[in-house]
């Protein structure tokens, strides 16, 4: 029991990181980059493109292998799939916002 509350206390001493969400968030690139297409990209655009290019969707997408890349190349929010296929996610409209 003292070992999970000295865990605890240690967590609660951390100062609060740039992106919000628990610590899990903050170390994981996809929900990094995925908190940046809720805020200034298409989200329904990148669940579909999710969807369609999931490992073992068809023969173009392996069982074995995660084909999906995420992409942050300045002010452009991209994915894109070993098939060849490549979305723009960026929301331009909200990007003028900022």
């Amino acid at each position: 029991m003292a070992g999970i509350e000295e865990k605890n206390t240690m967590e609660e001493q951390q100062p609060k990181e740039k992106y919000e969400g628990t610590n899990d968030e903050e170390k994981d690139p996809i929900k990094i980059f995925e908190s940046i297409v809720a805020k200034y990209g298409k989200m329904m655009n990148l669940n579909m493109f999710k969807y369609f290019h999931s490992p073992g969707f068809n023969k173009k997408h392996p069982q074995n292998v995660n084909t999906i890349s995420y992409i942050l190349d300045g002010k452009n929010v991209k994915v894109g799939c070993m098939c060849g296929a490549s979305l723009d996610l960026t929301d331009y409209n909200k990007l003028d916002k900022v």
